[in-house]
């Protein structure tokens, strides 16, 4: 029996997820409303799924507590929101995660959105630990580490990659190229920018740098850098 976590402020609303996942045969291990608690219980505790609400209580939201999850642990989050609207959506796809559910839902929508995150785990590690990506450059193909890539800048159709030693632009799109990447490695901290947040070397609300390179932040996205680098 699979072990699922519930991060919800409605304690009613949770409570009927409960009673919704028992009955397909799933055990609630946990229902929490803010990401202190959560982030105290995985220190001892590894359920199986995380159903994420994205307005829980505390200054961190679930969008943030997912990028903790992801940073720290090996667990699936599938989110829970009543929001729509793109200021979410954007800042949901900046990350991994498994799966999204919009409120109201059905019984066969949690269903599914709990099988797909469930069996699709082991594809997302995998990709988690994907170490080099391959690249088309002038004909030939280029294997680049991970860990020498600064970061990514959308132009068009086109993406540059900036790498410790070399600039490449490839006629690849921004989410394209990010897809299989870890979500511990790599942030998007503005619509066209996805940065290796290690090599950040100092930033403030409006942008960030790293090594000689300046590159722009969006708003709001300060406090999750923050976050990010322990601060």
């Amino acid at each position: 029996m699979k072990n699922i976590l519930i991060v919800e402020d409605e304690i009613e609303l949770a409570q009927n997820i409960q009673d919704l996942l028992e009955h397909l045969g799933f055990r609630v291990i946990g229902i929490f409303d803010n990401a202190k608690e959560v982030l105290g219980y995985l220190k001892t505790q590894k359920p199986d799924l995380i159903l994420m609400d994205i307005q829980i209580k505390g200054d961190m939201d679930g969008i943030e507590l997912c990028q903790q999850v992801k940073l720290k642990y090996d667990v699936p989050v599938v989110y829970l929101t009543a929001f729509s609207d793109i200021s979410y959506l954007d800042r949901i796809a900046a990350n991994k995660y498994e799966g999204y559910l919009l409120k109201p839902f059905t019984v066969d929508e949690l269903r599914s959105a709990v099988h797909l995150a469930l069996s699709g785990k082991s594809k997302l590690k995998s990709k988690s630990e994907k170490s080099i990506i391959s690249i088309k450059d002038k004909g030939f193909t280029v294997p680049l580490s991970i860990n020498d890539i600064l970061f990514f800048q959308a132009d068009g159709l086109y993406t540059k990659i900036q790498t410790k030693t070399k600039s490449y632009v490839v006629r690849d799109i921004l989410k394209d190229l990010i897809e299989p990447l870890p979500a511990a490695k790599f942030v998007r901290v503005h619509k066209s920018y996805v940065v290796n947040y290690s090599e950040i070397g100092s930033f403030n609300s409006k942008e960030l740098h790293i090594q000689d390179y300046v590159i722009p932040i969006r708003r709001g996205m300060y406090k999750d850098i923050k976050k990010l680098l322990g601060g």
